[in-house]
């Protein structure tokens, strides 16, 4: 049999038809825009809110996310206490070294345990309050967590923050240039005071209480457990002391999660993260940043900034030669976000004006569609060697904690390619009271301004409520009657310590609403009515249901 060959002919039209087919799929499969991140209906109504208010009284109003039902009190089953998140935890320290006890690398919950056997040799047996004024945030960190898994209570003193009156201590960890603080202490007469060197300089007194700690952990008692209740740590912040319990620390750890969506794609930290917070971890926001990492497994590094930061400063912290590249970045935006936009600008120095101002307003044109990007034409031919100069190539998150000029957030996105958003920190918090969605780039006029009254200098919002806190507003009623829901904001979370442990001039009591739960361990409070946190922050909520603060 012989073979046979079959052909197809192709006549010249078919060719024109065929060609044209390719092209169409070109067009609109690989040159069509891309959709926008976020879906518009979900960007306008980004909280949602009660159906009944007070006179001279908002709504309540809650986190869209939750669909108005209470927010869980951990985000496990299992995770009941901070030595449950520390057991699971693979976080390591980045940034070279670090105070007395970090080199750069050394597994978190490694040196944890080992602090705290050194801690139980140096402090021996009993319980009591010990202070802790560190101006390093590392060594803030470690002792902090240390002495939580031991008898004794951390008492943390917050950067800047008063003393309370008569406040009795059984030992003392100062750094040099805060002894004329410490000092305002009562110690009693076994009372120990351990150095902690100051800035560039170790302390012999530290490095003992490592060094004892590693040849003591293999026989160190277990950590007793903890229940939800049992008193973590107190934090003097402002000078009012907040005593946070177990219960807190993973109340907390829902308000950050929930600050991450799961899609398009998911988007919490993890282990192939590194976190940079410029917060320090003796305020309760620092120290709930340093829980996120921690539960998630993210690599963490804490550098310090001066009061005054110049774009130099910023440069050094986010271009440590030693350390990973930072992919999500924790900063106050008052301190931060100047500086940062001079070092980008710096970076672009010598690139052509054409360039940069068709590589601006092609990816403000994307931001204006919901889709931000770092792979666009202009990322390769500028953008992504500006990233390179200001060390933030691997960046995928920025937070800037308060209100940022529009303009300039639009710069950050555009820039890094990556979602910034904004929150509201709250002295009493271990988690933000507010965040931007992360997937929200609208350019919002902030409420009550005229087309007319808009100029390119207006001030971001500072998002919605997050899970876990529910939040009013107490003003006028003539204006809330008229539409504008403004005035002083009122708050409550299981974030907060149980109201009867802070002051009462701080607290209003609503009989509108159902009290929260009984804090586990303690009995029923007399009054059936909730309590709610007076913030002495002002601010507006507008339509979409984001927060405006008053200027």
């Amino acid at each position: 049999m012989s073979d046979t060959k079959a052909f197809i002919q192709f006549d010249t039209t078919s060719y024109v038809l065929l060609g044209l087919i390719g092209l169409f799929l070109v067009i609109s499969v690989f040159l069509r825009p891309p959709a926008p991140l976020a879906h518009p209906f979900l960007l306008g109504r980004q909280a949602t809110v009660s159906k009944t208010r007070y006179l001279n009284e908002s709504p309540v109003y809650m986190s869209s996310g939750s669909s108005g039902m209470a927010a869980p009190l951990r985000p496990e089953k299992t995770i009941l206490s901070l030595n449950d998140i520390l057991q699971q935890s693979l976080t390591r320290f980045e940034g070279g070294p670090r105070g007395n006890w970090v080199q750069g690398g050394e597994k978190l919950s490694t040196l944890v345990m080992e602090l705290r056997a050194g801690l139980l040799s140096k402090l021996g047996s009993g319980e009591g309050r010990v202070a802790i004024f560190s101006e390093d945030p590392t060594d803030a960190l470690l002792l902090t967590l240390a002495l939580i898994l031991t008898p004794f209570t951390p008492l943390v003193i917050a950067p800047g923050s008063n003393l309370p009156s008569n406040t009795s201590v059984v030992a003392t960890f100062q750094s040099s240039t805060l002894f004329a603080a410490a000092q305002q202490l009562t110690k009693g007469q076994d009372s120990k005071w351990i150095s902690l060197g100051g800035p560039g300089d170790h302390s012999d007194d530290a490095m003992d209480l490592l060094d004892s700690g590693k040849s003591l952990v293999a026989d160190a008692p277990p950590v007793p457990e903890a229940k939800p209740s049992d008193l973590a740590l107190t934090i003097v912040s402002e000078g009012i002391p907040l005593d946070l319990s177990h219960l807190n620390l993973t109340a907390s750890l829902i308000s950050w999660l929930t600050m991450y969506p799961a899609a398009p794609k998911l988007s919490r930290p993890s282990i192939n993260d590194t976190i940079l917070s410029f917060h320090h971890p003796s305020t309760p926001y620092g120290l709930g940043i340093a829980l996120l990492a921690i539960y998630t497994s993210a690599a963490i590094s804490l550098p310090s900034l001066p009061d005054e930061v110049s774009s130099a400063q910023v440069l050094d912290a986010l271009k440590t030669p030693s350390a990973a590249p930072p992919t999500l970045v924790f900063a106050p935006s008052k301190r931060f976000a100047t500086p940062l936009y001079r070092a980008f600008l710096e970076a672009m120095l010598g690139d052509s004006q054409f360039v940069i101002t068709r590589a601006r307003d092609s990816k403000l044109s994307l931001l204006r569609e919901g889709v931000i990007s770092q792979s666009t034409f202009w990322d390769k031919a500028l953008f992504s060697h500006v990233r390179k100069d200001t060390g933030l190539v691997k960046i995928r998150q920025l937070v800037l904690e308060g209100q940022v000029e529009q303009n300039r957030l639009d710069f950050f996105r555009i820039a890094c390619g990556v979602p910034v958003q904004t929150t509201l920190r709250h002295a009493f918090f271990l988690g933000p009271l507010s965040s931007s969605f992360m997937y929200d780039f609208q350019r919002l006029p902030p409420p009550g301004l005229k087309d007319e009254e808009i100029t390119t200098s207006e001030i971001s919002h500072v998002g919605a409520p997050v899970a876990g806190v529910e939040v009013k507003l107490r003003g006028l009623e003539s204006d809330i009657a008229a539409g504008r829901i403004s005035g002083e904001i009122l708050v409550r979370s299981p974030m907060l310590p149980p109201p009867d442990s802070l002051p009462p001039s701080l607290l209003i009591t609503d009989d509108l609403l159902p009290a929260l739960p009984a804090y586990p361990g303690r009995p029923p409070a007399d009054e059936s009515a909730p309590r709610w946190l007076r913030t002495g922050l002002r601010a507006e909520m507008g339509t979409e249901g984001v927060l405006w603060l008053d200027a």
